[in-house]
């Protein structure tokens, strides 16, 4: 499986946020991203983002949707490794 390509800082965090718990409320990934100060419509909005692109999913409790990384940290850290070789390097690991 090809991973995911061109994370960006906030995407990569929420991905932090949510392999460390499992799953979690929209409200758990905001608190776990408090530093930031970021609104919590903005973290329902990236969850959003995130899940057309397949990162995350979500299943529904009550009222409130889960969260969950639809990809591994694994499949993330080498494709982050292998993008920063191809800009730094141009694909030349050696380099």
């Amino acid at each position: 499986m090809q991973g995911p390509k061109n994370l960006g800082d906030l995407q990569l965090a929420i991905l932090r946020a949510l392999w460390q718990r499992g799953e979690a409320p929209v409200a758990d990934v905001h608190e776990a991203l408090a530093e930031r100060q970021l609104a919590l419509t903005t973290i329902a909005t990236m969850l959003r983002k995130m899940e057309e692109k397949g990162l995350v999913a979500h299943r529904e409790q009550g009222r409130q949707f889960l969260y969950r990384a639809a990809v591994e940290p694994e499949l993330v850290q080498r494709n982050l490794v292998g993008d920063l070789v191809t800009r730094l390097f141009d694909g030349d690991p050696p380099a």
